[in-house]
């Protein structure tokens, strides 16, 4: 007997999501690393990076955040003239996260703020705090945001590229207030990532961090073509997926088709959605 619910399926979808309506309700679970070099990450996309990241030594993983906001500040420089001296020209912007750990981890401390591990045969042996600092980590952030439509969880990756930590750890010994928090500030670091652009050509740009879906709503088929040289958009499944039962689709320039992406070892349906070539 198969079992259904209104749960899950393609009902809620990132594209969708991002076009009618989100509401960001939780804090992420992070994943943190050392930083690739920037001449790295600039040949490189989002998605690219998000793959990569999977094989890059994991520093430590924290799911226990009472709080992850970044916030930004700008303009640095403002140029204003004419006769009633107007803002003409706006430049420079920061970007700092700020986030709270509910509970200390000897790996979370030696990586975001400063303190230094101690081990004896992989045994965390002390932690030492002195006037270090660390340098620029990797942090991919793992959460949901709410689709307006329909209410669903859709499932997001955050990718902050050069996240610069404070290195600061403040000790808080309190018997009757709240529990002690964690701190874990620092700055972001603006990094050039290839984006597209509205002719899906690749472009390098400077950015803070990056919100993407799950891997899974973007790596059953590759995206070529629906520039000015070749208007056409072509999908071609990967390794082991069909796209609408063949290895490839076609979508011409201004037409719609429905793409349904299916598994070749069962024929399970993976991705239904509707793609329209702009």
């Amino acid at each position: 007997m198969a079992y259904k619910t209104r749960l899950g399926g393609n009902s809620a979808s990132f594209d969708s999501m991002m076009k009618n309506g989100f509401g960001v309700v939780t804090v992420m679970n992070a994943k943190v690393y050392d930083a690739p070099e920037a001449s790295v990450l600039k040949g490189l996309t989002a998605y690219e990076i998000y793959e990569r990241s999977k094989t890059m030594q994991l520093l430590c993983e924290i799911d226990t955040f009472k709080v992850a906001n970044v916030t930004e500040e700008g303009p640095s420089k403002t140029v204003t003239g004419g006769r009633y001296s107007n803002p003409l020209i706006k430049f420079g912007k920061s970007a700092r996260l700020e986030m709270q750990d509910a509970l200390g981890r000897a790996a979370a401390i030696d990586a975001l703020c400063g303190g230094i591990m101690e081990t004896e045969d992989l045994a965390v042996a002390g932690l030492h705090f002195g006037e270090d600092f660390v340098g620029p980590k990797m942090i991919v952030g793992d959460s949901f945001f709410i689709d307006r439509k329909t209410g669903q969880q859709v499932k997001v990756k955050i990718i902050f590229y050069q996240f610069l930590p404070d290195s600061i750890f403040n000790l808080t010994q309190d018997a009757e207030g709240d529990a002690t928090v964690f701190d874990m500030n620092g700055d972001l670091l603006t990094t050039e990532i290839v984006v597209g652009d509205k002719d899906t050509k690749p472009l390098v740009h400077g950015v803070f961090y990056s919100i993407i879906p799950e891997t899974e709503d973007i790596k059953y088929f590759n995206v070529s073509g629906g520039t000015e040289g070749t208007p056409a958009l072509t999908l071609t499944a990967l390794s082991g997926y069909k796209v609408n039962k063949q290895a490839s689709v076609t979508i011409n320039k201004d037409e719609a088709a429905r793409v349904i992406v299916t598994q070749d070892s069962d024929n399970t349906v993976v991705f239904d959605q509707v793609i329209k070539n702009y």
